[in-house]
């Protein structure tokens, strides 16, 4: 038997994962265990550096352009627009400006967070990070749905590499598409960079049930009409289910992950 716990037994411990009895065990031991308590003890570093990199902070300036970014969408669906993005309130999207983010420099620490972004091409990656309610932060997966707590937020964030062009949408379960970066008009320009790269302000669901957050990252300027088209498409082939909705039709490279609402 191995004079050490397990890192995946700690990494359970630290979480709040472990079952009274074990955890008390566990704990006891770590006290008493030099490497044990140190490996405890760094992933507490990991986590509070990690959550140092992506503030969630609001501010009021930002409240109120979601305000007025949903009276507008309540007008446009009074008066019955061509774009039926906006129209069910379950799926409303806001955006909350936070600061800019820190950079990390390079942290080469032993013991990194649980999660990491995707690579999706290259150097090319995307991540969903989630913050700013009760529970620490952490990456989502792009590999099973995530469930969000009330208050919870996510940032978007990209390694463009050779790409030029940078934009994300979601879906909602009624099948509404909100575009997210930019609103309207077409895919964002960046700089191509091997570093990551932030979208600049947090975004909240409200409502219930899945949403479907997408970002692609292009070659050449893209519409947020076309894409939206895309994601409506997708969402039909997928029998209106979007938990299991394919990739977009579009060219380029994309990246897509589900959020369970509460």
């Amino acid at each position: 038997m191995s004079a050490h716990e397990s890192s995946w037994t700690l990494r359970r411990l630290h979480a709040g994962e472990l079952p009274a009895p074990e955890a008390q065990r566990v704990q006891a031991h770590a006290k008493a265990c030099e490497a044990c308590g140190a490996a405890l003890r760094s992933f507490a570093d990991a986590q509070a550096a990690f959550e140092a990199e992506v503030p969630f902070e609001s501010f009021e300036a930002g409240v109120e352009r979601a305000r007025a970014r949903q009276a507008s969408k309540e007008q446009a669906t009074r008066s019955q627009w061509v774009r039926p993005l906006m129209a069910v309130a379950a799926s409303v999207v806001v955006l909350v400006l936070a600061r800019p983010l820190l950079e990390t420099g390079g942290r080469t620490d032993p013991i990194q967070p649980p999660v990491t972004g995707n690579r999706i091409k290259g150097g090319a990656g995307a991540e969903l990070r989630i913050g700013g309610g009760a529970e620490p932060q952490r990456v989502a997966s792009t590999e099973a749905p995530e469930a969000l707590q009330p208050g919870e937020r996510v940032r978007l964030g990209y390694t463009a590499d050779a790409y030029r062009y940078v934009a994300a949408l979601s879906v909602d379960a009624q099948g509404e598409v909100t575009p997210l970066y930019p609103e309207s008009g077409d895919s964002l320009s960046v700089e191509p960079s091997a570093g990551q790269r932030w979208l600049p302000e947090s975004v909240e669901f409200t409502g219930a049930g899945a949403e479907r957050v997408v970002l692609v990252l292009t070659d050449a300027p893209v519409s947020m009409d076309a894409l939206s088209d895309a994601a409506r498409k997708a969402f039909v082939a997928a029998g209106r289910d979007v938990t299991r909705m394919a990739p977009l039709d579009v060219a380029g490279a994309q990246t897509q992950w589900i959020l369970l609402k509460p």
